[in-house]
């Protein structure tokens, strides 16, 4: 399957080592060089492209033997008119792009994309479910995390604590313990992980569990704090 992929950093890296298998022929394409040359280096074939130009678009392939289209971009306008281009075209090949904000995604597929990607609930879910797995959580301490003295870490917020009933955006866990929110599950709403908490505006209660990672004492520390029970591990 001839296989064009627009953008390469970030999630489209990924996607492209993913794909890279004997059935499909990749293409990278961009208009950055040193993207270009990185690509390069991994040994894809690239195209150094302005794909705001149609005519060029068709040099590369689309509306002819392109079969698939993955959109990359880092940026949601540059996607949107990059499908909206291609659409144009080719009435029928798939396009598969990446949306970075939620509300953008109805765009997309009005635009005529056939499946919008959004990487942070993507690795939302990875991170949840790597949590509900000790197994694979140890593993992933003791060969990567270890080495920077970090690590993964559930804390549920006890009735009473400090951050019981405190605005989300005031828990200052970063200033205080120096741990970075990875996300938090809302006692609310079941089990449902929430991974963007950037301006997310919500009280936290008893019951709510904030998935941090951090140095050990500092998660240790938060933990007494809140009077919790021991480390997730």
């Amino acid at each position: 399957m001839r296989i064009a992929i627009f953008g390469y950093e970030k999630l489209a890296v990924d996607i492209a080592d993913y794909l890279n298998k004997p059935r499909n022929d990749l293409i990278i394409v961009d208009n950055k060089e040193e993207n270009i040359r990185e690509a390069a280096k991994q040994g894809f074939e690239t195209v150094l492209a302005d794909y705001s130009h149609d005519q060029e678009l068709r040099e590369i392939g689309i509306g002819t033997d392109i079969e698939t289209i993955f959109c990359l971009l880092p940026d949601d306008a540059e996607n949107v008119f990059l499908v909206i281009s291609v659409r144009s075209i080719d009435a029928r090949v798939p396009i598969v792009s990446i949306a970075d904000a939620q509300d953008s995604i109805p765009k997309f597929l009005a635009a005529g994309a056939d499946k919008v990607i959004d990487p942070y609930e993507i690795s939302g879910l990875k991170i949840w479910r790597m949590i509900r797995k000790p197994i694979v959580s140890q593993v992933i301490e003791k060969t990567l995390m270890s080495k920077l003295d970090l690590h993964l870490a559930q804390v549920t917020i006890e009735k009473g604590s400090f951050l019981d009933g405190r605005e989300l955006a005031e828990s200052s866990l970063r200033q205080q313990y120096d741990l970075v929110l990875l996300g938090l599950v809302d006692c609310n709403f079941g089990d449902e992980f929430i991974f963007r908490t950037r301006g997310l505006r919500h009280r936290l209660g008893a019951g709510d569990i904030l998935v941090v990672i951090g140095p050990y004492s500092d998660i240790d520390r938060l933990r007494r704090d809140l009077r919790a029970p021991e480390l997730f591990w």
